[in-house]
């Protein structure tokens, strides 16, 4: 159950204030109970590249869901190229349908609930947040695990957290890869989880996102296993190791650990910071013309990474700013519940309005 609620799917979606009735019109389609339920998450980057953060807002019942998700970009360089967007998506269970509105543009998009299927073919993305940074490694080397040690304990700190009253426990989970030439890297990946006791406004509210979720899987024959890590997170690590990892190795990199049921309550807050150290599957540095190793190879360190990006902007890179770079782990994030609550909302939250426009898949 905890491993499920750990995991927090970020997915494009809708807010409240979205309501569908044009301003000074009374909305009277029916009121129903509707979980809401409110996250932010704080996302540090790539070695503090791109940092991002975002806000959701759900709105579910057992047969629907509309979210809204206006997401940010934070650094100097990310806050110029992604700016402040926002995006809004309404499942119907009922219907088989999914949305997808443009709320600047009053236009949606309409695609079966799963999604729409996109075309096999197309055209590269050209901005600079297409692609996220991989590790560099030795072509064809990949690393398996050797060793993998979780833990989790409760430390006794209490703290509040938007109103909710935590304790804290802390995971540590530590993996040893190693390549073929037995060459090795130590992945340590720590998360803080503050949690809080369940109270039966909260079960009620979990239990309806719950039955939404079951009832998803069974429409869609989704059923992916729940991981340890946040959804986002575990998309940035996975698209970091994407050529670094043996297949069994992304497998069970993933998996969540038999000692989560150590974990007691509801987690409002996960903190979240990962790093490797080692040399497995190290770039081997090319040779310059004098046979010694050249210093002008693909950048395989963070600071190689960070230097390259900031090069697109500034010439110059002072030595202060990489090694700050080096001190830092290679991604850290975090999630936050603001508000897990029912309310009665209108039918219209969970219907497209009627001034927007059908638009065709591009």
């Amino acid at each position: 159950m905890l491993q499920a609620l750990l995991c927090i799917t970020v997915v494009s979606a809708g807010i409240a204030g979205c309501a569908t009735k044009p301003p000074g019109i009374a909305d009277t389609t029916p009121l129903h109970p509707t979980a809401v339920i409110e996250r932010q998450i704080v996302n540090n980057g790539i070695k503090g590249v791109f940092p991002s953060e975002a806000n959701d807002k759900h709105f579910v019942r057992p047969d629907m869901r509309r979210d809204h998700t206006t997401f940010k970009g934070t650094g100097t360089y990310s806050g110029f190229l992604i700016g402040t967007r926002s995006s809004t998506t309404i499942w119907r269970i009922d219907r088989n349908l999914q949305w997808s509105l443009d709320t600047e543009k009053s236009e949606y998009r309409e695609c079966p609930l799963k999604g729409c299927v996109e075309p096999s073919q197309k055209p590269p993305i050209q901005n600079a947040t297409a692609k996220p940074l991989e590790a560099q490694h030795e072509s064809g080397c990949t690393m398996s695990i050797a060793s993998n040690h979780f833990t989790v304990k409760p430390t006794g700190q209490k703290r509040s957290i938007n109103g909710f009253d935590t304790d804290e426990y802390q995971i540590a989970w530590v993996i040893n890869l190693r390549d073929k030439a037995s060459r090795n890297t130590t992945s340590t990946l720590n998360i803080d989880v503050w949690t809080t006791p369940l109270t039966a406004a909260m079960r009620e509210t979990l239990d309806i996102e719950e039955r939404y979720e079951m009832a998803f899987s069974g429409a869609t024959s989704d059923m992916s296993k729940p991981q340890i890590l946040p959804a986002e997170a575990a998309k940035l690590i996975s698209a970091y190791l994407a050529n670094s990892l043996n297949a069994s190795a992304r497998s069970a990199f993933f998996d969540a650990g038999k000692q989560m049921g150590k974990i007691r309550g509801y987690p409002i807050s996960i903190q979240l910071t990962w790093d490797m150290d080692g040399n497995a599957c190290a770039p081997k540095e090319p040779k310059a013309k004098d046979g010694s190793n050249s210093n002008t190879s693909i950048p395989t360190s963070a600071s190689g990474m960070v230097s390259g990006l900031a090069g697109m902007f500034t010439k110059k890179k002072t030595d202060e700013a990489i090694k700050a770079a080096e001190r830092e782990p290679i991604f850290s994030f975090t999630s936050e519940v603001k508000s897990l609550k029912i309310e009665p909302l209108h039918d219209s939250v969970f219907n497209v309005p009627s001034s927007y426009r059908l638009v065709t898949q591009p």
